[in-house]
């Protein structure tokens, strides 16, 4: 992607973040990029072609993140657990790509097809179901837990602290953890040792 792409790119994802898919025209992320209309419309032949193209840039980033990360572990439960951190990472390091995706998330009805959305975010979620899938196969992880609802469940905690954290910093039980990476970390661990005693 040209250096020209790339900044209308990070522009409108700011903009698409903060107002939303309707309320952002071409002529804004123009004028936000230092460029013309005509110039976004030679990138991208549509708006609906710019929406989607950041929401797979956010969404492609973030796999190859999560790729690396995860190939750095040779066991399986240390594998997931860098994936879960690496999530947190990235949610905290990207805020703008970060509430755009949650809007389309939680959008009733942003204007864009719900179909190609779950189609692009699907594929960082069905990432994680197999790294799951692949720890249950080699006895790492129980075989009776599923493991798309493991994958809901990691995903859900970090976005909860990315939306919450500045209120969980003042329950006396959290004030210990204190930073998004040791959330992770002790949000997976309970998860993976589980609540009930043997």
């Amino acid at each position: 992607m040209s250096e020209g792409a790339q900044r209308i790119l990070t522009v409108a994802a700011g903009l698409f973040a903060q107002k939303g898919y309707a309320a952002v025209s071409v002529n804004d992320i123009a004028a936000a990029a230092g460029g013309s209309k005509a110039n976004v419309f030679h990138h991208f032949p549509t708006k609906d072609a710019l929406y989607l193209a950041v929401i797979r840039s956010a969404c492609e980033e973030f796999g190859n993140e999560l790729d690396a990360m995860a190939e750095n572990h040779d066991d399986d439960g240390n594998r997931l657990r860098s994936i879960a951190i690496s999530h947190m990472r990235h949610l905290m390091s990207n805020p703008d790509s970060t509430r755009l995706i949650l809007r389309e998330v939680f959008a009733e009805d942003s204007g864009i097809d719900r179909a190609l959305i779950a189609s692009i975010l699907h594929q960082n979620f069905e990432l994680i179901v197999r790294r799951v899938k692949q720890g249950q196969k080699n006895g790492r992880f129980r075989k009776d837990v599923d493991s798309a609802m493991v994958a809901v469940v990691l995903l859900a905690l970090n976005i909860f602290y990315f939306q919450t954290n500045t209120i969980f910093e003042q329950f006396d039980g959290l004030k210990e953890i204190d930073s998004p990476q040791r959330f992770a970390e002790v949000a997976f661990d309970t998860l993976s040792k589980g609540l009930l005693s043997s």
